[in-house]
């Protein structure tokens, strides 16, 4: 009843609102509401401010809409595209005249009818209101018998389509829904280019766009698309502009004849341009998978359900364990293997079981390896294509085709779709290149997972295997790779009991990723070991550690923190080489970054001296040495005085176990970090038996 949008309009002068459905159209069945009898009205009352306080049941069973659903709220609830509500939409209605009007109303089904009805001003206690009544008779068109004309669009071997000036649809026939391969609800309210896969979709839509906005009339028009069942057609048809009664452009409508296989370039087009735009996709998807599970993953998204209805990857155990140096099989090994034997079925990945997980774990990547079903493993044996039936789902029969993935001349597993209907041999043509680029993408996925499990038991071998256990100074640790999924970096701790009654302490971080970063991690640890067991203080170890360098003089740059206690003094030297600041909380729970000149990155060739600072320690304080991956968040521009802050927040009590600070530390690690983190925390107390202690006393920490 209420007023919409700007909209079609009707012989009559009145306004039509622009809806997403209209179930009062020829082909929109399952919008359709009861209606009353023709000599009973559906009557409603609206206050002034707009809100719906009376409702019929005439008016119930004219919009589906149940009293309890609609009195209290606003008129505009029923409106299509509301152009106004509350008061102000009573005062238009009430200043355009008490007439009759035509307005799409939206029905409680989510569908919307045209329905003429009449805006009676009524006073009430707080103002002038409306009474707003409607009945069935009143929907009857003076100048036509609505009952033929439903009949003729009904009835039409033409398709016939009204869209809006947005080019969503507002009405179809059976006849053109059937031609595009979907029911008419599908279309009603969505663009047309968004039902209608076209070769060219944007050359369509600037010739839509000529009809609405230049009102040209397009005549002879020549057009194929891809239906979501895959199979292609070809129509002809004319597109023309629809008028209101002052010659405004509020639409256009389409005329479409099928033409069947007469046209069969157009169907050739429509097949090669789908074709053509599912592989560059694939292409473009393909490239930003890192690991096999997300190569997967991608493949499946782009497939379905353009393409097929389900796509499966099953990647070989052999392909996975074998080393990178050892061959498998060829195809033509595999082909003339003459192995017949189906029972011997191949143990496969199922990636698609891990498509949904988070950043990769090189090492709990991959879904556990179980029998390929007899399809897939035959596929796998022969480096062939196999085809074979799926069963029947919803009365339908499926076809699968399982193809092998073949990179090098090696089988590293297979990729199976399945649809109802089948598959034709162009389909299965362009299955062969989807599989040649989801088995390149693998191999490449294959390699890069080896070079990051190589990485990651490089570092841990160069790693200390455990902390030294100390009384007055124990420490815990924790490392986590990047959370991007890149290769691990460069990242080290180490703990080193010195003589005297002291430890020394290490964190650096090795610019780059890789087996070079963690190669150079190695050699940067040992020599910052050997450089603390001589005694140096941690400015001229850093000194020294600047100046060393490879033969190939190919070490990457490194920044570090190193840290020397005295456990019968509570003092504390320290050094920074481009690294952050460590974090001191003191037992009263306090926390103070302890500021030193942090100097340039190791291996810049500066030839830089560094300066030790002193800090004298509380008993009982924790140290907490850490990486820039904990505190850095790039996707946020967190700054280094905002990460700091986070960790002075994540430690509450300095008594809590080491383990749990730990956690309690990666907790607040920004998420999606693209660097390796670690973080050290050493709880510093004092030794049993004292030394005489030094007569220079260091500074209070700042």
């Amino acid at each position: 009843m209420p007023e919409g949008l700007q909209g079609l309009e009707g012989p009559e002068g009145t306004r039509r609102s622009e809806g997403s459905q209209r179930s009062d159209q020829p082909g929109a069945t399952s919008g359709r509401r009861p209606t009353a009898p023709e000599d009973t009205l559906a009557i409603a009352l609206v206050d002034p401010a707009g809100r719906i306080s009376l409702w019929s049941s005439e008016a119930q069973t004219l919009t589906g809409h149940p009293a309890s659903e609609v009195i209290g709220r606003d008129l505009s609830v029923l409106a299509d595209s509301p152009a106004a509500h509350g008061r102000t939409l009573v005062d238009r209605l009430i200043r355009d005249g008490g007439g009759v009007r035509t307005d799409w109303l939206r029905c409680f089904d989510g569908t919307s009818r045209s329905v003429r009805w009449r805006a009676v001003p009524l006073p009430l206690e707080a103002g002038t209101g409306l009474l707003a009544v409607a009945g069935h008779s009143s929907q009857q068109a003076d100048w036509c018998d609505p009952a033929a004309t439903d009949l003729l669009l009904r009835s039409s071997p033409i398709g016939l389509a009204v869209l809006d000036k947005d080019l969503r649809y507002r009405f179809i026939n059976d006849a053109l829904a059937r031609l595009n391969g979907l029911p008419v609800a599908a279309h009603l309210g969505r663009s047309i280019l968004d039902v209608l896969d076209l070769p060219d979709p944007r050359a369509y839509e600037d010739m839509l766009r000529r009809v609405t906005d230049a009102g040209e009339t397009i005549d002879n028009l020549h057009v194929a698309a891809i239906r979501p069942d895959g199979t292609p057609y070809a129509g002809v048809g004319t597109l023309f502009p629809l008028r209101d009664g002052d010659g405004r452009i509020v639409g256009q409508a389409g005329v479409v004849h099928d033409l069947g296989g007469t046209r069969a370039e157009l169907l050739d087009t429509a097949r090669n341009q789908r074709r053509l735009e599912l592989l560059s996709r694939i292409g473009a998807g393909l490239s930003q998978g890192l690991d096999v599970a997300s190569v997967a993953s991608r493949l499946s998204a782009v497939c379905t359900p353009a393409f097929a209805s389900t796509v499966t990857v099953d990647l070989l155990e052999e392909a996975v364990r074998r080393d990178p140096d050892s061959r498998m099989r060829t195809v033509v090994e595999a082909r003339g293997s003459g192995e017949t034997d189906a029972r011997i079925r191949a143990r496969v990945h199922p990636l698609n079981a891990a498509a949904d997980s988070g950043p990769a774990d090189p090492e709990r990547d991959l879904p556990q390896p179980h029998e390929a079903s007899i399809p897939v493993s035959e596929c796998i044996r022969s480096a062939d294509v196999v085809s074979f039936g799926t069963g029947e789902e919803d009365q339908q029969r499926y076809h699968g085709i399982a193809l092998p993935l073949l990179a090098a001349g090696q089988v590293l597993g297979a990729v199976t779709f399945s649809r109802p209907g089948g598959f034709d041999a162009d389909d299965v043509l362009t299955m062969r290149d989807i599989a040649s680029r989801a088995a390149m993408a693998i191999d490449n996925a294959l390699l890069y997972r080896r070079e990051k499990l190589a990485t990651l038991v490089l570092q841990r071998r160069l790693l200390p295997a455990r902390l030294p256990d100390i009384p007055w100074a124990r420490s815990a640790h924790r490392y986590l790779p990047a959370q991007d999924g890149t290769l691990a970096g460069g990242d080290w701790y180490d703990a080193v009991q010195l003589p005297g009654g002291r430890i020394g302490l290490t964190v650096g971080d090795v610019m780059g990723h890789g087996l070079g970063a963690a190669a150079a991690m190695g050699r940067y640890r040992s020599s910052a070991r050997a450089l603390l067991a001589v005694g140096l203080e941690p400015g001229q170890l850093l000194t020294r550690l600047d100046g060393l360098k490879d033969e190939a003089d190919n070490d990457l740059p490194a920044t570090c923190v190193c840290a020397v206690y005295d456990g019968a003094t509570g003092d504390l030297r320290l050094a920074l080489a481009g690294h952050p600041p460590p974090l001191l909380v003191r037992p009263d729970g306090s926390a103070d970054i302890l500021a030193a000149d942090p100097g340039p990155p190791l291996g810049m060739g500066l030839d830089h001296v560094y300066e030790s600072a002193r800090f004298a320690v509380p008993s009982g304080s924790l140290l907490v040495l850490y990486t820039d991956g904990m505190i850095e968040d790039p996707s946020t521009f967190l700054d280094l005085d905002q990460g700091i802050a986070m960790l002075r927040r994540a430690v509450h009590n300095t008594e809590t176990p080491l383990d749990e600070i730990c956690d309690a530390l990666i907790a607040v690690r920004p998420a999606d970090s693209a660097d390796d983190a670690t973080v050290l925390v050493t709880r510093l107390t004092r030794l049993t038996r004292v030394r005489p202690t030094p007569t220079t006393e260091p500074p209070a920490v700042a």
